[in-house]
């Protein structure tokens, strides 16, 4: 895939409760509304996103996993962003679990 392909392209991990689904549904009509396509292959996307759970433990460990693994595969040309509740509840805190 072209570098400009790459460019405008979402992945977009929805995890949690159905308020993270419709959360992650906006995220996705306001990225495509600014000329963004969404991508089911984290390698084809410059912009990575985990709409993260932190209502319980299990769902929480769940978000720090997919956190870590698109951080290890994450290129130096992909932004990496931790949205949803587990991020808002813990801020800063998510980048030492997940650094990327």
């Amino acid at each position: 895939m072209s570098k400009q392909q790459k460019k405008k392209q979402f992945y977009l991990l929805s995890l949690g409760c159905s308020k993270n689904t419709v959360d992650s549904e906006s995220m996705a009509a306001l990225l495509t509304k600014a000329g963004f396509r969404g991508t089911a292959d984290p390698d084809d996307a410059s912009v990575l996103i985990v709409n993260t759970c932190g209502f319980i433990e299990a769902a929480r460990q769940e978000s720090i996993d997919a956190l870590r693994e698109l951080a290890a595969l994450k290129g130096p040309n992909q932004l990496l962003i931790a949205a949803g509740c587990m991020a808002q509840r813990y801020g800063s805190e998510v980048v030492t679990w997940a650094p990327g």
